[in-house]
């Protein structure tokens, strides 16, 4: 992931990311392979607006664990999570620069464009934001 990051307008930040990692309001989910981790979600329970989300940070697996649903699944639990506590939806954002990872929300796991997303105003932002909707108030 790090070479996203620095091929990236933002650039890679190790201490911005570490901060980001081991803020008070991040949760993991921590898939292993006998005492090995081999996989995670990094998320938070955000605001939208005046909407209750999660927030993916980060969705990481360990290239050789690939293409066995083992992100889908944590994805699964965090969508799982979302329609149990109803909050409206799971929020993320993906770099346009990863081919892989477009092609695993969008395609994969059917995740869309979120309303907030400024790609249409601004055509130099290199990320999208994406989300899939569980809730909406009527």
């Amino acid at each position: 992931m790090k070479k996203i990051y620095e091929t990236s307008s933002s650039g890679w930040n190790q201490q911005f990311k570490l901060k980001e990692l081991f803020d008070k309001s991040a949760y993991y989910l921590i898939a292993y392979k006998n005492s090995r981790p081999v996989g995670y979600s990094h998320f938070r329970f955000d605001m939208d607006f005046d909407n209750e989300v999660i927030y993916c940070y980060e969705l990481q697996i360990e290239e050789e664990f690939r293409r066995y649903g083992l992100g889908k699944f944590l994805m699964e639990i965090l969508e799982s999570l979302c329609e149990n506590l109803e909050l409206e939806k799971v929020m993320l954002t993906v770099s346009k620069h990863n081919k892989v990872g477009q092609s695993f929300f969008k395609k994969k796991i059917k995740y869309s464009r979120d309303e907030t997303d400024i790609n249409d105003q601004d055509s130099s932002i290199d990320y999208e934001i994406l989300s899939k909707v569980f809730w909406q108030e009527d």
